[in-house]
């Protein structure tokens, strides 16, 4: 069974809701009966609840599973789910996906046009903000001052310090999402309380620091490697938020930290991973058993439903011709997304990563809204790894593995070519090795480990995992030089766009609420 804080737990006592980022939330008591956050406070369960709803945050919509009781408002609830959004912004605008549902919202994002108004942008933007209110709430609720003033024991009060790692951690991590979709964000500080509050906008610069310092100031006080801590922060995940901050440190602060990239990565790489024997079963319904996945947002058939998450991938990937019952184990098919010939392309023949259907399908997007145009992505399934159908046909049972070892190798190679120290050339050979052993391809030489290899590789490995937006970024082709299908909506693309697409914009909504917030520019 899982192991994730993953059945949501409702929290009667505190409702919140994200109107430019924290509304009012002063409300009287109706009755004497009204459960108060006093009350509920004084419930030793309280704290392992609320926690639970802090990390569902990042995998479902609200406290009832598929869409009710929603934490936010939105015609569909499975858009609110914050993979789902985050996916979209990550993958959609890049030369690994094409989408064939024809509204602005999406149009606007796989064809690099979105603009401040875009739905998903806001509902991704809101999401996160909400994770981070719900961090700081808890956070408020276990300082050494309330938890003394409700007698709570010495024994409680060590595991609820714990619980307090695991919150900075889950709240580090989502402004590291913001900054690298947004850059300059707002910074709710925990002291600000629930009330109505306009936060002062941040550069990357504060956040890269303030980051930075939470991560290394709660490193060693998380669980280590361990299935009994499956789907919680740990250690290891720390260690790869920080390698990746440090990958991007060009990107972010226009500063070369690669040294410091390999220093986390030889932990993350030493902390007892291995690759997961087959590829495929890296996507699976049981994928909560695979030793290679260091995080995951965790989903479940039964206790954690959602139309977003890796339903969604399921869905969205998969049409009725494909017979995804008998063949994923699952009874939806939305007839959504599939590979653009940039992502198809980039496989040798036999290489076992290339999980891709094409019958009756063509290899060419010449018409994006056409679902039979592009091949279909296969690599995600409801089925277990001993073919046996997943806990719902309806609802995934795949966990979304957010890191796992095979980034970490491919992170360490790229580190290393680009200069760090800790690393060497013979050791990120060996580690693409590894990968391409699995894969079922040409081994390669020193001679060959460039960074366009790199690039490439890591598309081979990681399609569709959340990666692409900011590997093109940071190796310069996302807005110059780099043509993919449909980019700036035509099919014959546009290598140039402007730059200011290397940044989401802020919802055009916020801007109005909160004066103290300037929209990126060019937008």
């Amino acid at each position: 069974m899982k192991r994730l804080y993953k059945s949501l737990i409702i929290l009667a006592c505190v409702s919140l809701t994200l109107i430019s980022c924290v509304n009012d939330l002063n409300t009287e008591p109706l009755s004497e009966n009204t459960l108060t956050p006093e009350k509920a406070w004084e419930n030793p369960n309280s704290y392992a609840q609320f926690l639970a709803k802090i990390y569902a945050g990042f995998s479902l919509s609200g406290n009832e599973g598929p869409a009710g009781s929603p934490d936010m408002n939105a015609p569909d609830q499975g858009e609110a789910t914050f993979l789902r959004s985050y996916w979209n912004l990550q993958q959609l605008g890049t030369d690994e996906v094409i989408g064939a549902w024809d509204n602005e919202t999406l149009r606007g994002l796989q064809f690099n046009q979105w603009n401040s108004s875009n739905s998903f942008i806001l509902l991704n933007y809101s999401r996160t903000y909400l994770n981070i209110a719900y961090a700081n709430e808890f956070l408020r609720e276990t300082t050494e001052e309330k938890l003394n003033a409700r007698n709570v024991s010495q024994e409680m009060k060590t595991k609820i310090n714990a619980m307090r790692s695991e919150t900075r951690a889950l709240r580090a991590m989502a402004y590291y999402f913001l900054m690298d979709l947004y850059g300059n964000v707002p910074f709710i500080p925990e002291e600000a309380g629930v009330g109505a509050y306009l936060p002062e906008q941040k550069d990357r610069a504060f956040f890269f620091s303030w980051i930075e310092s939470e991560l290394k100031a709660i490193d060693g006080q998380l669980p280590n490697n361990s299935k009994s801590n499956y789907g919680k922060i740990n250690n290891p995940t720390v260690w790869m938020l920080l390698a990746k901050m440090y990958l991007n440190a060009e990107v972010y602060i226009n500063q070369n930290k690669y040294t410091d990239c390999l220093t986390y990565l030889n932990k993350v790489v030493s902390a007892g991973y291995v690759l997961e024997p087959e590829y495929k079963n890296i996507f699976v319904a049981d994928n909560h058993l695979s030793n290679e996945i260091i995080y995951s947002f965790v989903f479940d058939g039964v206790r954690a439903t959602t139309y977003g998450g890796t339903t969604f991938l399921l869905a969205a990937s998969y049409k009725s011709d494909m017979n995804p019952m008998d063949n994923f184990g699952f009874s939806q098919a939305w007839s959504g997304i599939r590979s653009k010939e940039t992502l198809s392309d980039q496989f040798a023949a036999g290489d076992k990563r290339a999980m891709f259907w094409k019958q009756d399908r063509t290899r060419e997007t010449t018409q994006w809204s056409d679902f039979n145009q592009g091949w279909s992505v296969v690599k995600f399934s409801n089925k277990n790894k001993d073919g046996s159908n997943g806990s719902n046909n309806v609802f995934a049972d795949m966990d979304f593995p957010l890191f796992r070892l095979a980034d970490a190798y491919l992170m360490y190679a790229e580190a290393v070519l680009r200069g760090g120290s800790g690393g060497s050339i013979s050791q990120a050979v060996a580690y693409v090795n590894q990968i391409r052993t699995r894969a079922n391809v040409a081994l390669i030489g020193d001679s060959a480990l460039t960074l366009d290899f790199i690039l490439n590789e890591r598309s081979r490995e990681l399609y569709w995992e959340g990666h692409r937006r900011n590997d093109l970024i940071r190796f310069g082709k996302f807005t110059k030089g780099y043509n993919w299908p449909w980019k700036n909506g035509v099919y014959g693309g546009t290598p140039n766009i402007d730059d200011k697409f290397k940044l989401y914009p802020i919802p055009a909504t916020e801007i109005s609420a909160n004066p103290n917030l300037k929209q990126n520019p060019g937008y």
